[in-house]
């Protein structure tokens, strides 16, 4: 007889399910709750719970969902196959093939001794099983978000551990598939297990000027519904809880405590877009108005639809999410809606889940898993075929990249491209919202220069797959074509190279002949750009890179570290091939995004070693929201020493104080803020690219 803890549950989840399902549903799902009470009969969970009670839960969180019984059946078996003496072939026989594929498909491996590699093949097999039916990554959400809140039983380093893995993996897939209400549960609770001393900070804060807060936000919702009332715009308007947003800026130091108190959030939600479109108008002329996003017509990821503004009041500011009832409803729920979500929402989805296919196609698991890493944590953009489609890329992704994303014909026969109607060249970076059109040659083939501009695998691989099928005399042909168009930025050909520069690229490359080097060009594993660098970069005062291995494919090439954004280990970087050698710059840097604009067959993509290196040294410099007394700035030059990083000068200047410090990776720079920001009562400290000048010092007298 299951005892009383457990039947409260199982009455508690019939409750849930007798609300929307069919009583033949009912039953079914009742009668997966007894085989996985049987199933899982005297193993208990680290708090000392029944086990059973896990599985109820998570079935519980995805009832309130409305999910099919499929779903419901699946989430109270998926831990049956990996935790009991039942398998596959039994839950097929008792309850279909269906949900037994979708237990299979949330149920870990633990075939090999190496865990790196059991975790890495799970989430591969996770996201195959995805791609085949996407309520396999609902459950496992789901079951990731319950196992979350009973955190409590473990040990803190444990705790910590799954935190963590969960903030990489799970809260950014909770986003991809548009479940954000889920993504924002398990983000808070990240925090809460990661780092609780500043969380309870944050929440004292918070608790501490809720008085006040609620004050304001009375005010601002007075002014919202006095302004639909005024202008006739039917509509309601809903406070926003934006804890979890606040908590995140400021986590991520982009506002200190004064701003994180003094931010409200309300959401109005409308009856159309032309509404939306209307209320947007409306606002401008009536408040200040410090940004606006439209993510209607450029929606977020998981197909995430509204109008966002931020508006300036006295004393505070507010943000404000306008969109659709069905858009709110699908930017909470995303993939669970079905076909019952906007076609914005399905088509971002459907495109996120085309990326993953490509993810998923190798056979090497941890290399799987860290594409995913890759892929999950990168910015994104969206762009469109003339006919709608969505396609969504990474940030600084060319029309080559999107040629590619959109079907292997156009990238392999493209010739050019028009950006919204524009013609653009193929090295073009692309944004989000363009139409981009390719235009096509069917006698065209892929060119290696483009190699040095593209930014996806996918067109990477299929790019060197046609190259490496070509002729051996046309292999030649088109690396000696490639490498003179790359010397063209010295104005020179390859008429113009001596005997020695012959002999010095030979030796460079190990190999015995120039038609050799034509067909490592040719065939995408030499850039021509590096090669004509190799010969003829000049030496400037850029910072040089002591160790070329740091950066892959860059051995023997003048490279240098750009002074105007100073990048380190671990930035996302590219490069510059200019006449001075392969300039490195951080991927945002102004003057790089103004070089790409005048010349982007110049910018080539760049990626670090796996490998670093502890004995080169990068600066970085800081800019702390405090003006630091003397005895603070001992203590901060204690703590930095503690963390074995150097600091170069302190100086002082209008409220604030600035560090130039030296590290050897980015990591270590996310963690010296956070100790530091810990110990001055969080302040606000951002990282800068360049040094404070001398002149701004000496204006601070």
């Amino acid at each position: 007889m299951p005892g009383p803890m457990v039947s409260q549950a199982k009455q508690q989840l019939k409750a849930i399910i007798d609300a929307y399902l069919a009583e033949s549903d009912v039953e079914r799902v009742l009668v997966a709750c007894d085989y996985a009470d049987i199933a899982h009969d005297g193993i208990t969970r680290k708090s000392g719970e029944p086990y059973i009670l896990h599985p109820i839960a998570v079935t519980c969180i995805l009832a309130h969902m409305r999910l099919d019984a499929e779903t419901l059946m699946a989430a109270l078996l998926h831990d049956v196959i990996e935790d009991t003496d039942f398998n596959k072939e039994d839950i097929a026989g008792k309850f279909g093939i269906t949900v037994s594929e979708l237990v299979d498909g949330v149920t870990k491996l633990s075939h090999s001794s190496d865990k790196e590699y059991n975790k890495a093949a799970s989430f591969r097999k996770i996201l195959q099983a995805t791609l085949q039916d996407p309520r396999v990554i609902i459950i496992k959400l789901a079951d990731r978000y319950h196992n979350m809140t009973t955190l409590e039983a473990l040990r803190p380093d444990k705790r910590a551990r799954i935190a963590q893995e969960t903030f990489d993996i799970f809260v950014p897939m909770a986003r991809l598939v548009g479940m954000n209400e889920m993504g924002d549960n398990l983000e808070h609770l990240c925090y809460q297990n990661l780092d609780l001393d500043m969380f309870n900070d944050v929440q004292e804060a918070l608790l501490q000027t809720k008085p006040e807060r609620c004050k304001y936000q009375s005010t601002w919702e007075q002014k919202l519904t006095n302004l639909l009332t005024a202008y006739s715009v039917p509509g309601r308007i809903k406070k926003k809880n934006n804890n979890i947003e606040l908590l995140r800026h400021f986590v991520k130091n982009e506002i200190d405590l004064q701003e994180l108190t003094h931010s409200h959030a309300f959401e109005i939600i409308l009856q159309s877009i032309a509404d939306c479109d209307r209320l947007v108008d409306i606002l401008k002329e009536n408040f200040q108005v410090l940004s606006y996003q439209d993510h209607i017509r450029r929606p977020l990821p998981g197909g995430n639809q509204s109008l966002m503004l931020r508006l300036k009041g006295e004393k505070t500011t507010l943000s404000l999410t306008i969109q659709t009832e069905l858009m709110r409803k699908a930017a909470r729920f995303g993939v669970v809606l079905g076909e019952n979500a906007p076609q914005a929402c399905r088509s971002a989805i459907q495109a996120s889940m085309q990326n993953l296919n490509t993810l998923v196609g190798g056979d090497c698991a941890k290399t799987t898993f860290s594409d995913l890493l890759d892929y999950l944590h990168q910015e994104k953009i969206w762009v469109y075929t003339p006919h709608g489609q969505l396609h969504e890329l990474p940030q600084g992704a060319t029309a080559v990249d999107f040629a590619y994303s959109a079907s292997l014909f156009l990238g392999n026969h493209a010739v050019g491209a028009k950006v919204n109607g524009e013609t653009k060249p193929l090295s073009t970076p692309l944004m989000s919202g363009q139409v981009v059109e390719v235009i096509t040659d069917v006698l065209a083939s892929p060119n290696p220069d483009w190699l040095s501009f593209i930014n996806t695998q996918k067109a990477r691989r299929s790019i060197q797959n046609i190259l490496k099928d070509q002729d051996i005399e046309e292999q030649r042909l088109v690396g000696q074509q490639a490498l003179n168009r790359a010397l063209k930025l010295f104005n020179l050909s390859i008429k113009d190279l001596s005997e020695d520069d012959w002999i010095e690229l030979l030796q460079w490359r190990h190999i015995p002949t120039k038609d050799r080097l034509f067909e490592q060009i040719a065939v995408g594993d030499l850039l021509p750009q590096l090669v004509a660098n190799h010969l003829f970069a000049q030496d400037q005062n850029e910072q040089s890179v002591v160790s070329n291995r740091l950066i892959l494919g860059t051995d023997g090439i003048d490279v240098k570290y750009a002074h105007c954004c100073n990048p380190v280990f671990g930035d996302p970087i590219q490069g510059h091939l200019s006449r001075r050698g392969l300039i490195v710059h951080r991927a945002r840097c102004h003057n790089l995004l103004h070089e790409q604009n005048l010349h982007p067959e110049n910018i080539m993509a760049l990626h670090w070693s796996s490998e670093e290196d502890d004995e080169i040294n990068f600066n970085a410099f800081l800019s702390i929201d405090l003006l630091l007394d003397d005895e603070q700035v001992s203590e901060m030059i204690y703590i930095c020493r503690k963390s074995k990083i150097g600091i170069e000068n302190v100086r002082k200047h209008e409220q604030k104080t600035y560090l130039n410090i030296v590290v050897n990776n980015r990591k270590q720079i996310a963690k010296i803020i956070r100790e530091l920001r810990m110990q001055f009562g969080f302040p606000r400290i951002s990282r800068m690219a360049m040094p404070l000048t001398v002149e701004e010092v000496s204006k601070a007298g």
